[in-house]
């Protein structure tokens, strides 16, 4: 029996997001997607017309006739959210967190992959991999991932993303569907993994800002703690040079992300804490339905 304050929280996020599940689940949720790949089904004998590629040349030696290796088209999506849960992820100026937000995110995403009969699973980090859950399909399966979403406990309170771009690149064995969620602003130093990871995968970065995060109002000063390591310090947010000049910072770490993800064949989505996840993600699908169907 699942707690009742799970279930209220579970029909909360079913409520809220509804509208963005019903879309993944009606419109083209599989067609955008490029995670459906090909399933090895067996050896037969080559025939002629058949693709000179798919033909296994070891069992073709050592029968002595030509032999191809047949695949069928996999009948299911495999989804996996892998997100952040570092110290910074506890931060909102409004009414809600980061992670409050990109939990809810992470939630829906399995909500659809339920309804699509898809398998769902998370990876859950820090500056490691702190708790992951195999892909499986099922109701109770994902009620488990929301559990976890909802009240795992980091051990850690830095931020890693090479670590669970490893971690997935050698554990998962068949192409996914794979949102990595966090806050982290550089991602210049995990290229290689990124990389690796969209070649195997259909990666889908999600960052989730907080707007205190792009611009501070003039309050005076102000003595910043960072939330990882601890670190403080004071700044004058009267000092609108400086405060321009962290923005257009910000702007540059912003337009290197769009040019890696660019770069990879990446999509990136941008969720704000404490507004609507569902807009963003609608709108990741509409560009690629019209990517794939060639409309404008």
């Amino acid at each position: 029996m699942l707690p009742k304050e799970l279930l209220k929280e579970v029909r909360r996020i079913e409520i809220k997001t509804r509208h963005l599940v019903d879309s993944l689940y009606a419109g083209g949720y599989r067609s955008v997607f490029k995670g459906r790949g090909i399933e090895f089904a067996g050896i037969r004998e080559y025939y002629r017309g058949d693709e000179f590629r798919s033909i296994d040349w070891k069992v073709s030696a050592r029968s002595g006739r030509l032999h191809i290796r047949e695949h069928i088209e996999e009948r299911e999506l495999q989804v996996v959210v892998a997100l952040d849960l570092s110290a910074s992820m506890a931060f909102g100026s409004g009414s809600r967190e980061k992670r409050e937000s990109a939990v809810e995110f992470a939630a829906a995403i399995g909500l659809a992959a339920e309804r699509n009969n898809d398998r769902a699973g998370v990876c859950l980090f820090t500056d490691k991999v702190e708790k992951f859950i195999h892909p499986a399909k099922g109701r109770t399966h994902i009620l488990r991932l929301i559990r976890e979403l909802l009240y795992f406990i980091p051990q850690r309170r830095g931020t890693d993303l090479k670590a669970p771009l490893d971690f997935l690149n050698m554990t998962l064995s068949r192409r996914s569907v794979v949102f990595l969620v966090t806050d982290a602003l550089r991602i210049g130093s995990i290229e290689r993994e990124l990389r690796i990871a969209a070649a195997r995968h259909d990666l889908i970065l999600v960052m989730v800002r907080d707007p205190r995060e792009q611009l501070l109002p003039d309050v005076g000063l102000v003595e910043i703690a960072d939330p990882e390591t601890g670190d403080e310090m004071v700044i004058d947010t009267s000092d609108r040079a400086a405060m321009q000049s962290l923005v257009e910072r910000q702007q540059q770490l912003d337009q290197q992300l769009i040019r890696v993800c660019r770069n990879f064949g990446m999509d990136l989505i941008t969720l704000t804490a404490g507004e609507s996840v569902v807009k963003p993600v609608c709108k990741l699908f509409a560009e690629r339905e019209r990517r794939i169907t060639g409309h404008k």
